[in-house]
């Protein structure tokens, strides 16, 4: 499976607005939370600094998707469906 974030309609660039927000919130959930398991883990305390740093660091890796996608050559990304009304 493959969530597709940055595509190419036409010969334009499209961003997947939806698709990259729902999977920086899932990412920054999932890395947050097992970033502040893990220290709780290690340290027998909870700290809220581990679970923000692990979030920025989920959505950090989300954005750097963003950035490789819109940034590569325009024949490697994924076609899109067109948009026209039928």
């Amino acid at each position: 499976m493959q969530i597709i974030i940055v595509g190419r309609r036409g010969q334009k660039r499209q961003i997947r607005w939806l698709a990259f927000l729902t999977l920086a919130i899932t990412a920054g959930l999932i890395a947050g939370l097992s970033s502040g398991g893990v220290y709780f883990l290690l340290c027998g305390l909870w700290s809220f600094k581990a679970v923000i740093f692990g979030g920025f660091m989920g959505v950090g890796m989300v954005t750097w998707g963003l950035y490789r996608g819109y940034t590569s050559p325009l024949e490697r990304l994924s076609e899109l469906p067109s948009k026209e009304k039928t």
